[in-house]
């Protein structure tokens, strides 16, 4: 369940910006 609440946080945060999403990884 973990994995998928991870999962469906980082499509989410993915489609709102992915500017940031590249400066966490």
């Amino acid at each position: 369940m973990q994995c998928f609440l991870r999962l469906a946080g980082f499509l989410g945060a993915a489609a709102g910006t992915e500017e940031e999403q590249a400066k966490n990884f």
